[in-house]
């Protein structure tokens, strides 16, 4: 019976141990998490004016196709919903601008695919004029730096248990901006 009680001190100091060299690791690497997010929001910052045109000339497309075809189609709701509702997102987190954001790169995407599907809009000089306009937009140097932003972030993050501490601190993920091939 002793034993078994020596042996459970033993495992709580162990366990008490871990946490607090887990907690110890999280804490003084608080600085350096924290620069890292000021980097990813800072890259965001440099990304979101190239997005804003993007974004603008996505709609136009949209509007451009929807007139030629001269019928409604889901798709060109769904951009022009999320396409005015862009600018509202300026004074979100970061994370909710890149939802924000994802969602439009996959309605681009929906776009593209609703063109070189339909012969009447895909056909139509001012249809590829529009979308030329929209493929010109493309922020891959902007977005690629962002990226690589987030990736410095969640090393920073560190794995297990560091994650675990830093996630408690407030750290959380950050998720890149993927552009739908």
């Amino acid at each position: 019976m002793r034993r078994r009680g020596l042996l459970l001190v033993l495992v709580a100091v162990v366990v008490s141990a871990a946490a607090a060299s887990a907690t110890a690791v999280a804490l003084s690497s608080r600085s350096d998490l924290a620069s890292s997010r000021r980097r990813v929001d800072g890259s965001w910052l440099a990304l979101r004016p190239a997005l804003d045109n993007r974004y603008r000339t996505l709609g136009d497309a949209a509007g451009t196709a929807r007139a030629r075809l001269g019928a409604g189609r889901a798709v060109f709701d769904d951009i022009a919903g999320a396409v005015a509702a862009w600018p509202g997102t300026t004074h979100s987190a970061t994370d909710a601008q890149v939802a924000a954001a994802a969602r439009l790169e996959g309605l681009a995407g929906r776009l593209s695919a609703t063109v070189a599907a339909t012969p009447r809009l895909r056909t139509a000089a001012e249809v590829v004029d529009a979308m030329h306009r929209l493929q010109q937009t493309e922020a891959a140097p902007a977005r690629q730096a962002y990226n690589s932003a987030v990736g410095a972030y969640q090393r920073a993050r560190g794995g297990f248990p560091r994650r675990l501490v830093a996630g408690a601190l407030g750290y959380a993920d950050r998720r890149t901006l993927e552009v739908p091939a």
